[in-house]
């Protein structure tokens, strides 16, 4: 049997939690240390519950002591670009596993990308919902054909832009094969969240975008996205609806699976559970990373030219919502957006 990769987790809130224990089933990949940047005491606390020996608050000493193949960034969204350049600087480091968002900032996501590129370091972000039973089974779906040529998808979630648009907005490009946006036209509002100190971002947002394949997608977020029937909890008011020129696909983060042929005029339903699956999707993730990080040649869903196409849709709709209108893409953002957005939220 093949030698497991080895990773470093850092991080020891709610998320690197669901690493950690993602970890503990993982066939592929092993956790072999923890750091923090701070609290001692928290950071023992989280290692001994996941039995990790190796743990410290520098990440740097950390790393060198045990040498492993992977860096796994579950902290707070400013540290991206810091342990990407730290990884990047050890030569044993073969893969870099961003929780999302890439970034908070443009700027720093167009460094993380030249500098992996640069150091030949790869990265994939941490879009663990595509792994999600119900999910696969859905991309698979459209992928096979069944719904024929994917025309219009409807996706709504009440996270705001950052917190969960970067997964509705990957899960679209997702279904639609990641064929490239070709404009996005945006309109934002509740810019309060802008003072949020993790995941400034504006709390509600609507976007339209098109994409080379003539493929169109609305985009409800944060607090316009719609609540879905017999949903009360907040995080799972999160769908995607596909419409194809043969049928339809609706599925949803913790209900149900929907998938209907017109050919057959029939409706297949299965269970869709977040609560049950997504510590074996964050498993299924990591798996995948370690086999791309063993053999690039695998490639990733999740890698940083497919996770680059998400986010600079998501960069298109603080544009268009900062006052740009349509927004043609490709497109590199500068990094004055949340500042042009904080300006029109002054003159309300």
């Amino acid at each position: 049997m093949t030698e497991k990769m080895r990773a470093v987790l850092f991080g020891t809130g709610n998320w690197a939690d669901a690493h950690a224990a993602a970890y503990a089933e993982c066939r592929e990949v092993a956790l072999v240390g923890v750091g923090s940047h701070s609290d001692a005491a928290r950071l023992n606390a989280f290692a001994d519950k996941h039995g990790v020996a190796a743990r410290s608050l520098d990440l740097e000493a950390l790393l060198r002591e045990v040498q492993p193949d992977i860096l796994d960034i579950a902290a707070h969204p400013a540290y991206r670009l810091e342990g990407v350049r730290l990884a990047a600087s050890l030569p044993f480091i073969r893969l870099v596993n961003l929780e999302k968002p890439i970034a908070l900032k443009p700027g720093d996501a167009y460094a993380i990308e030249r500098i992996c590129a640069e150091r030949d370091k790869l990265l994939t972000i941490n879009h663990q919902k595509k792994f999600l039973p119900a999910w696969r089974k859905a991309h698979d779906a459209i992928a096979d054909g069944a719904i024929g040529a994917v025309e219009f998808m409807r996706a709504t979630c009440q996270g705001n832009l950052m917190v969960q648009g970067t997964h509705l907005t990957d899960m679209a490009m997702c279904f639609n094969g990641y064929c490239p946006a070709q404009w996005v036209m945006a309109q934002v509002d509740d810019l309060e969240a802008l003072d949020d100190p993790r995941t400034p971002a504006p709390g509600a947002a609507v976007a339209v975008v098109g994409f080379e394949n003539d493929a169109r997608a609305v985009m409800t977020m944060g607090s316009v996205g719609h609540r879905l029937p017999g949903e009360a909890n907040k995080w799972f008011q999160f769908g995607v609806e596909i419409y194809g020129a043969k049928g339809r696909i609706k599925v949803t983060l913790n209900q149900t699976l929907e998938i209907t042929t017109d050919a057959d005029r029939r409706t297949v339903v299965e269970d869709s559970s977040w609560e049950r699956d997504y510590v074996h999707a964050e498993a299924a993730h990591l798996d995948a990373a370690a086999r791309y990080a063993r053999d690039p040649a695998v490639g990733h869903v999740s890698d940083m030219a497919r996770s680059a196409l998400s986010y600079q849709v998501v960069m298109a709709i603080y544009a268009s919502g900062a006052g740009d209108g349509r927004v043609q893409l490709p497109r590199r953002f500068d990094d004055d957006l949340i500042a042009r957005l904080r300006a029109r939220r002054a003159l309300h």
